[in-house]
């Protein structure tokens, strides 16, 4: 069959192979929004911590596993990953592994590659005998045509979106070409307009008898003024720039660039970087957030399937060990104030959390305190723990029984019961309270209640009402506690 042609319709209009694409795709990455949207696609692969598990789970597969671990550690792994996620722009990448031996201590040498290199698409094509898979071949100037065969376990090729198996991929170039195209003739249309009429351009006007030494005179005076632009014309003629009256903010050249930026984003992303507003913004930066979590996993997975089918199965093979395997897991940060939250609300329903349980969710550097804080500190909390509300007609309040209250609970407790010990101050709490007890009697729930404030008060803020009504409950438990004794 010969040298294989890529299928990328783009490349087959040019003229082009396979190996040359990458001429032609490389380009595009001198566009930043290409290149920061690449970035973000290798980076979030890149900056994942992977790990090594053996296929067969018992003791000398787990042994063998931390060998390849440490081997990976050994060379520029994380740089080689970054290196084959070029193929997500051309379609494919190689790299040649650069072996050596390495020595163990009380066993016989290791071999281990020393660093692997990408190489250039140029210097490889592809060659398929009948019957065959195709194989890379490099190229020389002895052989510039088919190349000459490679080593086996030497070259490792990443390749994406490899259609009808051809070996060149399919890279995002082929949607990104067009983009980048329209975007660079928007650009150069912009700054055209900019340099046209953003500075004022110089206007000689000479009359109809001037002589060709007093139109000299004129251009070098107006050049003299603007090296950029001139007009010079007789007296009496006239000037004028047809364009369209278009309303709104912006230009239509930057309506254009930013358009072709947002289709680049989106092809690269798989979202478009704009949305709504409000509610829809939100959504559309969750939605945004949740796709680029799948395009991070994809992109690990199919790297974790040629590094596992070459460099990782070869390291095994060259070594004896057991067969192994190496991935990443790309998972979302979780959100520990969500999370802390949800933990508060567990523990406020008579659950307690174990030592063991907080270390593996929040990390190590956690014990449990001496001095636990007061289950009542909230005072929306002490609406119903701190107040004992009496039968329907009563207007007695008393404090809910502490069983196990602290030596300064109890200090404090009693100097309140000496400072409000007073028939005169009581006297005036039970005018100053009666309403608010008679509210409290209607209404159980603390929102309703700070409604209620709300309509005895409608001057005042929604923080200044709910710290009134942290007041009202702070005051109806003194009280109560008082009127109990009275």
């Amino acid at each position: 069959m010969g040298v294989l042609q890529s299928n990328d319709p783009l490349i087959i209009e040019r003229g082009l192979n396979g190996s040359q694409a990458h001429e032609l795709y490389r380009d595009l990455r001198r566009d930043g929004k290409v290149f920061a949207g690449l970035q973000k696609r290798k980076l979030a692969v890149v900056s994942r911590p992977w790990t090594v598990e053996p296929v067969s789970d018992d003791a000398a597969g787990n042994a063998d596993a931390a060998v390849v671990s440490d081997i990976l550690k050994g060379f520029a792994f994380d740089q080689l990953c970054n290196d084959l996620m070029d193929a997500l722009l051309v379609g494919w990448q190689p790299a040649e592994i650069i072996w050596t031996l390495a020595p163990v201590a009380g066993a016989r040498e290791r071999v281990v590659p020393r660093r692997v290199v990408k190489r250039a698409h140029r210097r490889f094509v592809y060659l398929q005998e009948a019957g065959q898979p195709a194989a890379l071949r490099l190229l020389t100037r002895e052989h510039m045509q088919q190349g000459i065969a490679l080593p086996e376990r030497k070259f490792i090729v990443h390749r994406v979106n490899a259609e009808d198996d051809n070996p060149y991929g399919t890279g995002l170039g082929l949607q990104l070409y067009w983009p980048v195209y329209f975007k660079r003739k928007g650009v150069l249309a912009w700054t055209k307009f900019l340099d046209r009429f953003g500075l004022p351009i110089p206007w000689g006007k000479y009359p109809t008898s001037a002589t060709p030494r007093e139109k000299g005179t004129l251009f070098d005076a107006l050049r003299a003024v603007s090296n950029d632009g001139m007009i010079m014309t007789p007296e009496g003629t006239m000037i004028e720039l047809l364009e369209s009256k278009l309303s709104g903010s912006g230009t239509p050249h930057q309506a254009h660039v930013e358009f072709m930026d947002d289709w680049i984003m989106e092809v690269i992303l798989g979202q478009s970087p704009r949305g709504g507003s409000g509610g829809a913004l939100a959504a559309a930066a969750n939605e945004r957030q949740d796709v680029r979590l799948e395009l991070s996993q994809a992109d690990s997975d199919l790297l974790s399937e040629t590094l596992n089918a070459t460099l990782v199965k070869w390291i095994c093979e060259l070594n004896g060990l057991a067969p192994c395997t190496v991935y990443r897991k790309v998972e979302a940060e979780e959100d520990t104030k969500a999370t802390s939250e949800s933990d508060l609300n567990v523990t406020q329903m008579g659950f307690q959390m174990t030592e063991e349980a907080v270390r593996a969710k929040y990390g190590e550097g956690w014990e449990k305190s001496a001095n636990p804080p007061s289950a009542g500190a909230n005072p929306a909390n002490s609406f119903h723990t701190n107040l004992t509300i009496p039968a329907s007609g009563s207007s007695n309040f008393a404090e809910a029984p502490h069983a196990h209250a602290s030596t300064d609970q109890v200090a404090l407790d009693d100097a309140l019961d000496k400072m409000l010990a007073d028939d005169a101050l009581q006297q005036q709490m039970e005018q100053v309270l009666a309403p608010v007890f008679e509210q409290l009697q209607k209404e159980n729930d603390p929102q309703a209640m700070l409604g209620w404030l709300a309509e005895r008060f409608p001057d005042l803020p929604e923080d200044a009402l709910q710290e009134r009504l942290s007041q009202v409950l702070f005051a109806a438990a003194v009280w109560g506690r008082l009127h109990g004794k009275a």
